[in-house]
């Protein structure tokens, strides 16, 4: 009777959260296409990724109809999995309906199972009660939600907060001793990977560092194993990503990434931006950052009221971590981000707000871990009340600030369709041979209407298209004399073409980054594909040896408690 009536406790406090999700994401289900900073960019990922994967391409990396119809290599780079989630919802919406809707359901889900695992993971410390408050808080903090959603429309880095307290509750279950665990805790950490690799470079730190802090002495070294068996597991698992996103990066103009404005030294708070950022929004930056980090600071000096000395240890921890965070996000940090290229990667120093939030809400729920003795010991309620008008502030300041995101700020769909003729693609997924001239927006809506599917060089060659899928195009050539042929497709690495008599013919790029074959005389079919690459290939393998793995644990873990855990 007990465990039904935890049960229904339990669904009560899930149900709580996901009403109260719905309602902060009421203005984005009901307006749908919002006009955030990047919010284009993922109408257009969302829309070309489902429509190839419901086509039968199971992990579309090649985008053919992105760029004017040009193409572009944007899933060997970007993280694949908010747009899977978006590509299933998208089967509850109408076909000839824009890529909005599915997109901003997947936000709301995102923000839900946010505050679903945040609340499982906070239970590990308080009472379902304040697990429930805190989680809620979790889900509303700025930049989680008006930031992430309504002002930047960050949809990578929205899925990120709901994988980052799913590890942190297995990496718990592991220190605990349950091997079991390892398993789920690989699973939530190649999640992370699959979602967005910035959020996961730096979270790691804090994941490593905490299940080798909080863990007893004696205990460490078996915790870190099986620890560092789930990472290897993780790691192994999302090869499938990471290896051509990581090892293919000179292929395209990755460089723009990480130079101009979106260089590190132009994002800090306090000091930046130096060009091509609101200054307005930069303060409100700084200002959440600063306030959060001083909510943090107080609820630490509330829980020293505690006695339990590894409450007391993991809310020192959680309180560092809060305090690291604030600094990486300050031109004081800069020589750390001088000495270490991979964290460059990540861009905008304050990205840290992912790990402030986080450990933030943690020392939230470690404050009120003792709530009854705190109540006993505490003289006075000032710091209670100063504290409570501070987290007022905060997230009143959502609703002063971000009014107008949330509530106004919305593009016609016609304005989205126009979008998605050309789509595209963010500048440093551009193919390393495409004239950086001609990949302008308005440059390459010219070139791309004023490019056929093919042209020639000879006008006595004439052609039929058989067949035009991505990576995969059919061509039946009758030509007179030798001759050049131009494809409307940009030129990537692994593209080839063959004859019907298994003759390879020499690919390369034209002077415009256009897919160029040398074709000799006579009739004949071109099957011309973008092979997988050697990357590509090598992901594969070690994803597919690691599903392996995950599958022979399966069966052991089901033999022993079938057969011999009686």
């Amino acid at each position: 009777m007990s465990k039904i009536l935890a049960l229904i406790s339990l669904w009560r406090h899930l149900v709580i959260i996901v009403a109260v999700a719905l309602l902060l994401t009421m203005p984005l289900l009901i307006n749908g296409c919002m006009n955030g900073h990047d919010f284009f960019f993922h109408v257009i990922f969302s829309h070309h990724f489902t429509e190839q994967f419901w086509n039968g391409d199971l992990y579309p990396r090649w985008m053919s109809k992105m760029n004017a119809g040009f193409g572009s290599p944007t899933f060997f780079f970007y993280a694949p999995l908010p747009y899977y989630i978006t590509s299933f919802i998208s089967l509850f919406f109408p076909i000839d309906n824009s890529s909005c809707d599915a997109l901003v359901v997947s936000a709301s889900l995102a923000l839900i199972m946010s505050g679903v695992t945040a609340f499982f993971w906070l239970n590990k410390f308080t009472s379902t009660q304040f697990a429930l408050i805190i989680a809620v808080i979790y889900m509303v903090l700025p930049y989680h939600f008006v930031v992430d959603i309504y002002i930047r429309f960050a949809f990578a880095e929205l899925w990120s907060f709901v994988w980052m307290p799913l590890i942190l509750y297995w990496s718990l279950k592991v220190s605990e001793g349950s091997t079991k665990s390892i398993i789920w805790l690989s699973v939530s950490i190649s999640l992370l990977i699959f979602t967005h690799l910035p959020t996961f470079i730096i979270f790691m730190p804090v994941f490593v560092g905490h299940f080798l802090f909080v863990t007893d002495k004696g205990l460490r070294r078996v915790v870190f194993l099986k620890h560092l068996m789930a990472i290897m597991l993780a790691v192994g698992l999302s090869a499938i990503y990471w290896v051509p996103a990581m090892t293919t990066q000179d292929n395209v103009s990755m460089q723009s990434m990480f130079s101009g404005m979106f260089h590190y030294t132009n994002n800090f708070l306090l000091s930046g931006p130096i060009y091509g950022h609101s200054t307005t929004f930069w303060r409100y930056l700084t200002f959440i950052t600063v306030l959060m980090s001083t909510l943090a600071y107080g609820a630490w000096l509330f829980s020293r009221m505690q006695t339990h000395l590894i409450i007391r240890r993991e809310t020192n921890y959680w309180i560092v971590v809060v305090f690291l965070s604030l600094f990486m996000t300050l031109p004081f940090s800069q020589f750390i981000w001088d000495l270490l290229p991979a964290l460059q990667k990540i861009q905008f120093p304050w990205r840290f707000n992912t790990i402030l939030t986080i450990a933030a809400i943690t020392v939230f729920a470690l404050a009120v871990s003792q709530f009854d003795e705190i109540k006993f010991r505490m003289h006075g309620r000032n710091p209670l009340i100063i504290w409570f008008l501070l987290l007022s502030v905060l997230l009143s300041s959502e609703l002063i600030y971000g009014v107008n995101a949330i509530f106004f700020n919305r593009v016609e769909e016609k304005e989205i369709m126009k979008s998605l003729m050309i789509s595209r693609s963010p500048v440093e997924y551009r193919p390393y041979w495409v004239p950086e001239e001609n990949f302008r927006y308005d440059n390459i809506s010219k070139l791309g209407h004023e490019t056929p599917q093919l042209q020639s060089d000879n006008t006595d060659v004439s052609w039929q298209i058989k067949g035009w899928q991505p990576r995969s195009i059919r061509l039946l050539i009758n030509a007179s004399v030798e001759s050049k042929i131009i494809v409307h497709q940009f030129y990537y690495p692994g593209w080839a073409a063959i004859l019907d008599d298994k003759t390879q013919l020499s690919v390369s790029p034209s002077n415009r980054g256009l897919l160029q074959l040398s074709v000799p005389a006579g009739k004949y079919e071109i099957l011309l594909t973008l092979d997988t690459l050697i990357e590509e290939r090598i992901g594969q393998i070690i994803s597919t040896i690691v599903l392996l793995i995950y599958f022979l644990l399966g069966v052991k873990n089901y033999i022993y408690a079938r057969f011999l855990h009686r």
